[in-house]
């Protein structure tokens, strides 16, 4: 991971969905303001780690996304994740807090309530289903599976990250402390919106909702609203730099 060339006043680390990338967040990560540092968690079997083998559970994910944070991210870090991802970062949020190096504020994107058993199986339809399936939830260029070899390549990344999913189990465990902010989509056929409001159960701290326009992909749909929303939000929570330093965007994978 490149450093950022200034401190930043905080480090935002983005966790993707199942069969995401970190290139998928690009935008993103270019819509947050200079200050907060922002990377993205490449998962194994991808881009620069495709000779990795895929991990084996969220748990994994997690402890290496933790592991990663505790040495290469100094001060206050800020968790954000998508779908699958909200699960990382909430497994991820818990490990961080037990080494006090609690997130200063988790955000969950795209996920419904934690504890409901996964509805799974997805990882053993066949391709054609597979393929109908992740494209009726957006987000995804259907022209990718027109070639084969980058078919079969999607699909077996896709299938890993969903047998990964479809295996967690959640536990309550010991509460975070920090505030929680759910983001969905309005129109998401995967999310009710009303089913998000469990997240609130993981953590002591404040907790708010807020529901934008659009399906499963509104995150990657609406890049600077979500951006304005949470560096808005953040910049109330974070105490002020007295050196008035601002710190590029890192746009690397982590």
């Amino acid at each position: 991971m490149t450093p950022a060339a200034a401190d930043p006043r905080a480090s935002l680390v983005i966790c993707p969905h199942a069969g995401g990338s970190a290139a998928a967040y690009l935008k993103l990560v270019r819509a947050y303001p200079s200050w907060l540092a922002t990377m993205v968690v490449q998962y194994p079997g991808r881009a620069h780690r495709i000779q990795e083998p895929y991990a084996r559970s969220i748990g994994e994910l997690a402890a290496n996304t933790a592991a990663a944070i505790l040495a290469c991210v100094d001060g206050p870090v800020v968790l954000l994740g998508h779908s699958l991802g909200s699960l990382v970062a909430l497994e991820t949020a818990r490990i961080l807090a037990a080494e006090g190096r609690e997130p200063v504020a988790l955000y969950l994107s795209g996920r419904g309530d934690p504890s409901a058993p996964p509805k799974g199986g997805q990882h053993l339809l066949d391709d054609t289903q597979l393929i109908e399936h992740i494209c009726a939830l957006g987000g995804t260029d259907r022209r990718i599976f027109d070639d084969a070899a980058m078919r079969a390549l999607a699909l077996e990344v896709i299938r890993a990250d969903y047998r990964v999913l479809s295996a967690y189990r959640y536990h309550r465990g010991r509460l975070l402390h920090c505030p929680v902010t759910v983001l969905n989509g309005a129109e998401d056929p995967a999310v009710p919106v009303g089913s998000a409001m469990a997240w609130a159960e993981v953590t002591h701290g404040a907790f708010a909702q807020h529901v934008f326009p659009g399906g499963h992909f509104f995150i990657l749909d609406h890049v600077e609203a979500v951006a304005d929303l949470m560096s808005s939000g953040l910049l109330s929570q974070l105490p002020p730099d007295p050196a008035g330093r601002v710190a590029p965007v890192n746009e690397t994978a982590l």
